[in-house]
């Protein structure tokens, strides 16, 4: 198994950097946070066989790996970078022990360190993701050996 991301040209990402956690967060942002993590996963769980598209971005038309997180993400009205690349540079990091639904895993190719690849988390060890040409968006576990030896860590938008 094999998978690939669209790249895209690279833009300024400030505006993806995701809030600073705090210790005083109000119970209504974390509601909102949990809010957003609901729809987040929804619309995840909502793109399940949708064709793969290199490049894609809208469920209409197909969505690649980076493109299903920024959909998902834009449904929640949260801004995140276009490449998976970037969206692992950017994010707030999340160690494996900590992940919520709606946290992002990251991968690499293990012949090719240029090219990530991103999934949606959620729970149980599964996650979501677009696995590349010819295929369809589906569930994966992390504890694969195919996943577990590509994984490079998980960052969070929330």
């Amino acid at each position: 198994m094999s998978f690939s991301c669209a790249a895209h040209k690279k833009t300024p990402f400030d505006q993806h950097i995701p809030p600073e956690q705090t210790q005083s967060a109000s119970q209504s942002d974390f509601a909102a946070q949990s809010n957003k993590r609901k729809i987040i996963a929804q619309y995840a769980v909502n793109s399940l066989g949708l064709p793969y598209q290199w490049g894609g971005d809208s469920p209409e038309t197909g969505l690649d790996c980076s493109g299903l997180v920024v959909y998902t993400h834009q449904m929640a009205d949260i801004i995140v970078p276009r490449t998976a690349s970037a969206q692992f540079e950017n994010g707030r990091i999340i160690t494996i022990q900590n992940l919520q639904i709606a946290d992002l895993v990251f991968f690499k190719d293990l012949k090719d360190n240029k090219n990530y690849h991103v999934g949606i988390y959620m729970g149980e060890g599964r996650f979501i993701h677009a696995p590349g040409r010819g295929r369809t968006i589906t569930y994966e576990f992390l504890n694969t050996p195919y996943f577990l030896n590509r994984y490079i860590g998980s960052r969070s938008y929330l």
